[in-house]
């Protein structure tokens, strides 16, 4: 009788540890990880919603972006170009759904583009159909170094064009550029600081591409792509082997309400420019 009930106890209690490991382990089921939540470029200010260039322009994309919570989830973008034939000859629309680990981006064009993030929560390499772009980050998260690799198809043979940038900065400010193109061109590029914080985490104009992030600027909203400067840019000179080339261009900002809403400079052949942010 006495080794009946104790071997009754110890069934139950065997029955309650199990049950006990059970609610263990599914508490940390991965079902129940948070989501990644990458911390978005706007320190204090509103996260901008639309940015449209008006005047003239350089090579860059319009933008129209929208959040859902605390993560940008679609951006539709529009090319921007000098050449009045491809000026807004090509749109697209990316949707981006976050998951435990990563982050899954759909595009409304035919690009198929897969992202892997670093531990820092940042895209360390991105893949959109064959080409491959990789990125680094310094200890304070800002981008500090990206690469691509480009391939082309012509009557069988396959081509690759590779562009690079290395990247500096000086108490959290955006300081040199230091751009190759595919043409193995090497540009310096100085940028100033101006004296205004960048509350709403803005991408400097004028450098989506030597910032490895020409049409997918998106990215960078969605605090993919690194911290942003702390500074706005006051201006940025190109140093080209061709002296010739060199050029600087300064930058005015307007602000409403703690936000930037304009900023007017001129393009590398003259023109008037503007960038209008909307939030």
């Amino acid at each position: 009788m006495k080794q009946t009930l104790l071997y009754n106890k110890l069934w139950a209690l065997r029955g309650a540890l199990s049950l006990l490991l059970f609610v263990l382990l599914s508490g940390c089921s991965d079902g129940d990880k948070p989501i990644l939540q990458p911390a978005l470029p706007a320190v204090n200010g509103q996260n901008v919603r639309s940015i449209t260039h008006l005047g003239g322009v350089t090579q860059t994309y319009d933008w129209q972006l929208t959040y859902t919570g605390s993560r940008l989830t679609r951006a539709s973008g529009t090319v921007r170009d000098p050449s009045p034939a491809l000026d807004r000859s090509f749109s697209y629309t990316s949707t981006l759904a976050y998951q435990q680990h990563g982050v899954t981006v759909s595009n409304s064009s035919t690009e198929k583009t897969q992202l892997t993030i670093n531990a820092q929560g940042f895209v360390d390499q991105m893949t959109v159909n064959r080409n491959i772009y990789r990125f680094t980050y310094n200890a304070s998260g800002q981008l500090s170094g990206w690469e691509s690799i480009l391939f082309e198809d012509s009557f069988g043979q396959v081509r690759q064009f590779r562009s690079s940038a290395t990247i500096t900065y000086q108490n959290g400010n955006l300081a040199t550029i230091i751009y190759t193109d595919a043409d193995n061109t090497p540009v310096t590029i100085t940028c100033v600081s101006s004296n205004q914080q960048n509350l709403n985490g803005l991408l400097p104009p004028m450098l989506s591409r030597e910032l490895g992030c020409l049409g997918f600027e998106h990215l960078y909203y969605a605090g993919l792509l690194g911290r942003p400067t702390s500074n706005l840019v006051a201006s940025v000179s190109f140093s080209y082997p061709d002296a010739s080339r060199n050029y600087t261009t300064q930058f005015e900002y307007s602000t409403q309400s703690g936000n930037t809403v304009l900023c007017n400079y001129h393009t590398p052949d003259g023109q008037v420019a503007s960038i209008s942010y909307g939030y």
